[in-house]
């Protein structure tokens, strides 16, 4: 589905500019635009992708050290 939305965006784009009556000329800056910013969605959601993995990571660390450590009881 999420593949879609692309389209869809890229659809509704050109169509307002067709509806509006912009030229050949007038569609590529948009469309440039678009994908520019796709482009830059992209590495945000990466950035925010290998942080969540690196703090998740951090966690499983974190719990094994402590079930490691010699105790009677563990807590959950």
């Amino acid at each position: 589905m999420h593949h879609i939305i692309g389209f869809v965006v890229i659809g509704a784009a050109l169509g307002g500019i067709s509806a509006a009556g912009g030229g050949k000329g007038k569609v590529r800056p948009v469309l440039r635009n678009l994908v520019k910013s796709g482009i830059v969605a992209r590495r945000k959601i990466e950035a925010y992708r290998t942080a969540a993995v690196s703090e998740a990571q951090k966690l499983v660390d974190e719990a094994r050290a402590e079930l490691d450590q010699p105790r009677t009881e563990h807590q959950a």
